[in-house]
Protein backbone atom coordinates (compact mmCIF):
# COMPACT_ATOMS: atom_id res chain seq x y z
CA UNK A 1 0.00 0.00 0.00
CA UNK A 2 1.33 3.41 -1.01
CA UNK A 3 1.90 5.85 1.86
CA UNK A 4 0.01 9.12 1.46
CA UNK A 5 2.02 12.32 1.49
CA UNK A 6 1.82 14.33 4.71
CA UNK A 7 0.95 17.86 3.63
CA UNK A 8 0.66 21.26 5.25
CA UNK A 9 -1.31 24.01 3.54
CA UNK A 10 -0.25 27.49 4.64
CA UNK A 11 -2.38 30.53 3.88
CA UNK A 12 -0.46 33.79 3.64
CA UNK A 13 -1.56 37.40 3.64
CA UNK A 14 -3.47 39.93 5.63
CA UNK A 15 -7.22 39.25 5.43
CA UNK A 16 -7.86 42.92 6.23
CA UNK A 17 -5.88 44.13 3.22
CA UNK A 18 -7.99 43.41 0.16
CA UNK A 19 -6.46 40.98 -2.32
CA UNK A 20 -3.65 40.21 0.12
CA UNK A 21 -6.23 38.20 2.10
CA UNK A 22 -6.56 35.70 -0.76
CA UNK A 23 -4.42 33.03 0.93
CA UNK A 24 -6.43 33.14 4.14
CA UNK A 25 -9.75 33.00 2.32
CA UNK A 26 -8.78 29.98 0.21
CA UNK A 27 -7.33 28.29 3.29
CA UNK A 28 -10.59 28.78 5.21
CA UNK A 29 -12.57 27.18 2.39
CA UNK A 30 -10.18 24.22 2.18
CA UNK A 31 -10.31 23.67 5.96
CA UNK A 32 -14.11 23.69 6.01
CA UNK A 33 -14.82 21.53 3.00
CA UNK A 34 -11.79 19.32 2.49
CA UNK A 35 -10.53 18.05 5.86
CA UNK A 36 -8.21 15.06 5.67
CA UNK A 37 -6.09 13.18 8.25
CA UNK A 38 -2.88 13.60 6.22
CA UNK A 39 -3.31 17.35 5.76
CA UNK A 40 -2.70 20.14 8.26
CA UNK A 41 -3.81 23.72 7.72
CA UNK A 42 -2.11 26.85 9.05
CA UNK A 43 -2.99 30.51 8.61
CA UNK A 44 0.37 32.26 8.84
CA UNK A 45 -0.95 35.72 7.86
CA UNK A 46 2.22 37.67 7.02
CA UNK A 47 4.64 35.61 9.15
CA UNK A 48 6.08 32.95 6.86
CA UNK A 49 9.45 33.21 8.62
CA UNK A 50 7.88 31.75 11.77
CA UNK A 51 6.76 28.65 9.83
CA UNK A 52 10.03 27.63 8.17
CA UNK A 53 11.04 25.08 10.81
CA UNK A 54 7.84 23.07 10.36
CA UNK A 55 8.40 22.61 6.61
CA UNK A 56 10.81 19.74 7.34
CA UNK A 57 8.05 17.79 9.14
CA UNK A 58 6.08 17.40 5.89
CA UNK A 59 6.44 15.68 2.54
CA UNK A 60 4.72 18.61 0.86
CA UNK A 61 4.20 22.28 1.72
CA UNK A 62 1.60 24.24 -0.20
CA UNK A 63 1.79 28.03 0.19
CA UNK A 64 -1.22 30.12 -0.86
CA UNK A 65 -0.76 33.83 -1.40
CA UNK A 66 -1.46 36.81 -3.60
CA UNK A 67 1.45 37.15 -6.03
CA UNK A 68 2.38 40.71 -6.88
CA UNK A 69 3.16 40.69 -10.61
CA UNK A 70 2.80 44.27 -11.91
CA UNK A 71 4.57 43.49 -15.19
CA UNK A 72 2.34 40.43 -15.84
CA UNK A 73 5.31 38.10 -16.35
CA UNK A 74 3.30 35.16 -14.99
CA UNK A 75 0.09 35.82 -16.86
CA UNK A 76 -3.14 37.76 -16.78
CA UNK A 77 -3.95 39.65 -13.59
CA UNK A 78 -6.66 37.88 -11.61
CA UNK A 79 -5.56 34.44 -12.78
CA UNK A 80 -4.86 31.66 -10.27
CA UNK A 81 -1.51 29.90 -10.79
CA UNK A 82 0.16 26.90 -9.19
CA UNK A 83 3.95 26.90 -9.37
CA UNK A 84 6.43 24.26 -8.35
CA UNK A 85 9.52 25.29 -6.45
CA UNK A 86 11.82 25.36 -9.48
CA UNK A 87 9.50 27.87 -11.17
CA UNK A 88 9.51 30.47 -8.44
CA UNK A 89 13.06 29.98 -7.16
CA UNK A 90 14.28 31.50 -10.42
CA UNK A 91 12.67 34.85 -9.55
CA UNK A 92 15.01 37.67 -8.54
CA UNK A 93 15.38 37.99 -4.77
CA UNK A 94 14.40 41.63 -5.07
CA UNK A 95 10.91 40.61 -6.23
CA UNK A 96 8.26 42.81 -4.71
CA UNK A 97 6.43 41.47 -1.71
CA UNK A 98 4.36 42.74 1.16
CA UNK A 99 5.18 40.21 3.87
CA UNK A 100 7.87 40.02 6.49
CA UNK A 101 9.52 37.44 4.22
CA UNK A 102 8.53 36.47 0.70
CA UNK A 103 7.84 32.81 -0.17
CA UNK A 104 10.94 32.95 -2.40
CA UNK A 105 13.28 33.95 0.43
CA UNK A 106 11.57 31.62 2.90
CA UNK A 107 12.11 28.60 0.66
CA UNK A 108 15.73 29.54 -0.01
CA UNK A 109 16.33 29.88 3.74
CA UNK A 110 14.58 26.57 4.40
CA UNK A 111 16.81 24.80 1.86
CA UNK A 112 19.91 26.25 3.54
CA UNK A 113 18.76 25.27 7.03
CA UNK A 114 17.52 21.80 6.05
CA UNK A 115 19.57 20.65 3.04
CA UNK A 116 18.83 16.95 3.62
CA UNK A 117 15.03 17.22 3.40
CA UNK A 118 13.05 16.21 0.35
CA UNK A 119 10.03 18.37 1.10
CA UNK A 120 8.14 19.36 -2.03
CA UNK A 121 7.14 23.03 -1.97
CA UNK A 122 4.38 24.47 -4.13
CA UNK A 123 3.22 28.09 -4.40
CA UNK A 124 -0.37 28.74 -5.39
CA UNK A 125 -1.42 32.29 -5.89
CA UNK A 126 -3.63 34.92 -7.34
CA UNK A 127 -1.81 37.22 -9.75
CA UNK A 128 -2.30 40.87 -8.84
CA UNK A 129 -0.74 43.98 -10.32
CA UNK A 130 -1.14 46.09 -7.17
CA UNK A 131 -2.50 45.84 -3.65
CA UNK A 132 -5.01 48.19 -2.11
CA UNK A 133 -7.41 47.98 0.85
CA UNK A 134 -10.34 46.83 -1.31
CA UNK A 135 -10.60 43.42 -2.93
CA UNK A 136 -10.18 43.79 -6.67
CA UNK A 137 -9.09 40.35 -7.89
CA UNK A 138 -9.78 38.06 -4.90
CA UNK A 139 -13.35 37.53 -6.01
CA UNK A 140 -15.53 34.60 -4.98
CA UNK A 141 -14.89 33.15 -8.46
CA UNK A 142 -11.09 33.33 -8.02
CA UNK A 143 -11.31 31.83 -4.53
CA UNK A 144 -13.51 29.00 -5.80
CA UNK A 145 -11.15 28.38 -8.73
CA UNK A 146 -8.19 28.15 -6.36
CA UNK A 147 -10.15 25.83 -4.06
CA UNK A 148 -11.03 23.46 -6.91
CA UNK A 149 -7.47 23.45 -8.27
CA UNK A 150 -5.82 22.95 -4.90
CA UNK A 151 -8.26 20.37 -3.62
CA UNK A 152 -7.03 17.96 -6.29
CA UNK A 153 -3.36 18.87 -5.72
CA UNK A 154 -3.64 18.29 -1.99
CA UNK A 155 -5.37 14.94 -2.09
CA UNK A 156 -3.65 13.39 -5.13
Amino acid sequence: MKRRKKTIVIGLGNPLSGDDGFGSRVLDLLKKTAPHPDVDFKDAHTDLLGQIDIFAEYDRVLLIDAILDPERKLGQTGRVVVLDEDSFLSWPEASQGVHQMSPLLAVKLFRQLYPQTHTEIILAGLLVDHLEPAMVYATETAIQEAFETLRFRIFE
